[in-house]
């Protein structure tokens, strides 16, 4: 078997090669830059092509097909030269049945690495000192697979071996290599083992959940902290490898230092917020809560004891300069931005380069934060609260309250009042109580979805939203409709999540309406009926609105999917079975659509709250934004506005100056400029549409007392 050197004008493929599937043959991209960055590390195995007599001779590649593709389509390119050396071994074999013959044998002996065999080499070789870089150009791959098989050669031993023996599959082994660190990857893996369900497609989802991977508190911690920030304390954050896109999901690897952080920024954001309530009451503090004041009819925040207040504008000259320090901290911003984004720079310089423009950055950040102190924060005299509530997004919303509806009828009663004339005799207690009976009271949970209810719990409480919001009767119909679509929304979101509350919901709700008894409107659902007012729900002026919604077009094209399903239709006995076939994901699916169709029509005002609607959406993470994604405001909803509540809505959204003309547009001529601010301002959404925070589960201890 004679080695040598031959050029690709002297070869071809071997007709005789047993290798005659296209997609393997024409795989060659990965070998071509191998070739093209390390060499060539085998030599072809060529014979001579019979029918050459007379003609330049030439030799057909019986192994390494894939080799001689990857140099012709080089040579091709333009990147080695027509003339370019390429190793061969000459069989001197003219019979075809030989050439088969050992070009079955050359191929059939042949097996692939399996796949742990791969990360382990990997693994080894970096460790070695071999960048991923350079095994990504010997081995064909690009460099985030290198990454990704280096991080499963590196898995804990004792998962590794799990791996090896078959115990786990890949898919397993790729969650558990979400991180790096053993120490978690062993406790999960420890936990995870013990479960029936490790054979599951949601399994890996279990195994990122055990890890916090992806967690969606850890990650709302971070935003509000800044992961710079984090990081300059030392913190460190794992991105996961294998998620689709791995920028969004990730593992805090230091979770008490960042909850540090977090109870620090929280402290500096109250102590800046009680020096403004100084600078303008000198002496008296604010005091924070963490919970804001509950109503006792609805359970939700009380409303009413809300105060709206803002730090007063600063002071021209501290405008001024805020506004310059402002264009200087953007201009630093985008000097670090192509600094990190330029190729040509490695790693080390750019810290450097970050270094130096903090060293001009962090006194104008500081700067700001001065000029911001000086504000005046002006609230009313008054036993007065705040709370700071951290946003998905990482923002801090703070809101101020009236600590009671005593503390605010103290505050409200003039100064100067004196003892009010007699109107008569004092009214007996049984007639004081009859009095109070007489006078409208507030709609607990949702009773005014219920007509036959009570007496004119639905007129009450159309009346007061008709007097708050301006909302038509159709209207008010709209948004319950639009709302109830949302929630239907995220309760697919959740499913998909592998999350169980809309199955859990539903179940719930059904077993509460058979064992416990009472009335569907409380729990917000129905026993899949028609409901209290299906003829409304479904009516002209509701339906389209429903169907032009991103929420409703899902859940119609949800129904549509499960209607076809195989368990719908059909013998009873297979249907059934064609169920309890589907994966776990897919039943989640199934029992958040049970429950969406259970779902009642809610709105956040007295009358048409349930509180459990808002534990729904609290449950599964709804912020205005989902909202907002869900349903957009459109021209035909902000028509059924009165011309009133249209301009009160889109003025926080608007120029003064360009909103200073719209008083005098008539209603019809609003529309289009309203719902274009309306839809310009960042997740606005209607205060209807909205869902409260559940109030917080009370200790056992006070349970225990309670009972």
């Amino acid at each position: 078997m004679p080695f040598t050197t031959m050029t690709i004008g002297e070869l071809c493929v071997s007709p005789y090669n047993v290798r005659t599937n296209e997609a393997d043959a024409n795989a060659i991209a990965g070998m071509a830059e191998s070739l093209l960055n390390r060499g060539q590390l085998y030599p072809l195995v060529v014979h001579p092509m019979p029918g050459t007599k007379g003609k330049k001779k030439q030799w057909g590649a019986l192994a390494g097909g894939r080799r001689y593709r990857a140099f012709s389509m080089l040579i091709t390119q333009g990147k080695l030269p027509a003339d370019h050396p390429i190793d061969v071994i000459v069989r001197d074999i003219t019979d075809e049945g030989e050439l088969r013959e050992l070009s079955l044998a050359e191929n059939i002996v042949r097996r692939d690495l399996r796949d742990y065999e791969k990360y382990a080499a990997v693994a080894i070789a970096h460790a070695k000192g071999r960048s991923f870089q350079d095994i990504a150009d010997t081995n064909g791959q690009t460099i985030e697979v290198i990454r990704q098989w280096n991080r499963l050669g590196n898995l804990e031993p004792t998962i590794f071996a799990a791996l090896e023996a078959g115990q786990i599959g890949t898919r397993h082994a790729m969650a558990f290599g979400a991180t790096s660190d053993h120490q978690m990857q062993l406790r999960a893996f420890d936990i995870f083992m013990q479960r029936g369900d490790r054979d599951q497609p949601h399994a890996p989802g279990i195994i990122r959940k055990l890890l916090k991977v992806g967690d969606s508190e850890q990650a709302k911690y971070l935003r509000f902290v800044g992961e710079k920030a984090y990081v300059d304390a030392g913190g460190r954050y794992e991105l996961d490898l294998f998620a689709d896109q791995a920028e969004e999901r990730g593992c805090v690897r230091d979770e008490a230092l960042l909850l540090q952080l977090v109870d620090a920024k929280l402290t500096r954001q109250k102590d800046l917020l009680r020096l403004q309530v100084a600078n303008h009451s000198p002496g008296r503090d604010l005091r924070f809560e963490a919970h804001p004041p509950r109503d006792a009819n609805f359970g939700g925040p009380a409303r009413d004891l809300e105060i709206v207040a803002e730090p007063a504008a600063a002071h021209p000259d501290d405008a001024d300069r805020a506004e310059h320090i402002q264009n200087e901290m953007i201009e630093l911003e985008k000097r670090a931005e192509l600094l990190l984004a330029d190729p040509a720079l490695d790693q080390a310089a750019k810290d450097n380069a970050i270094a130096t423009i903090d060293i001009d950055y962090d006194p104008l950040q500081a700067e700001l934060a001065a000029i911001d102190a000086r504000r005046l924060l002006v609230l009313p005299a008054g036993d007065v609260m705040a709370t700071l509530d951290i946003e998905q997004d990482g923002s801090l919303e703070t809101r101020f309250w009236w600590a009671s509806r005593k503390a605010k009828r103290a505050a409200e009663k003039p100064a100067d009042a004196t003892r009010p004339v007699s109107a008569g005799p004092i009214a007996k207690p049984e007639a004081a109580a009859a009095m109070r009976e007489m006078m409208p009271k507030p709609a607990p949970g949702g009773r005014a979805i219920d007509q036959s209810y009570g007496y004119g719990e639905r007129q009450k409480a159309d009346t007061a939203i008709r007097e708050e919001h301006g909302l038509t009767a159709d209207a008010l119909q709209i948004m319950r409709s639009l709302r109830r679509e949302v929630l239907r929304s995220v309760l697919l979101d959740a499913a998909e999540a592998d999350d169980a509350v809309g199955r859990d919901y539903a179940m719930w709700s059904l077993l509460r309406f058979e064992l416990a008894g009472g009335y569907g409107f409380e729990i917000g659902a129905r026993r899949l009926s028609t409901g209290y007012e299906p003829s409304i729900e479904h009516s002209a002026a509701v339906l389209p609105h429903v169907e032009r919604s991103i929420a409703g077009m899902r859940w119609r094209k949800q129904l549509s999917d499960l209607h076809g399903h195989p368990s719908m239709s059909g013998d009873l006995v297979d249907a059934f079975r064609a169920f309890m076939a589907e994966s776990e994901g897919w039943k989640l699916k199934a029992g958040a659509v049970l429950a969406g169709l259970m779902l009642e029509r809610s709105l956040g005002a007295p009358g048409y709250q349930i509180p459990v609607h808002d534990l729904l959406a609290d449950r599964t993470g709804l912020k205005d934004a989902d909202i907002r994604a869900y349903v957009e405001p459109t021209e035909e909803l902000v028509d059924l506005l009165p011309k009133a509540q249209r301009l009160a809505l889109a003025q926080p959204h608007v120029d003064k100056t360009a909103f200073g003309t719209w008083g005098k547009l008539k209603a019809g001529e609003l529309t289009a400029p309203v719902t274009r601010a309306l839809r310009q301002a960042k997740n606005w959404v209607h205060p209807l549409m909205r869902f409260d925070r559940p109030p917080a589960p009370a200790p056992a201890e006070m349970r225990e007392a309670a009972e």
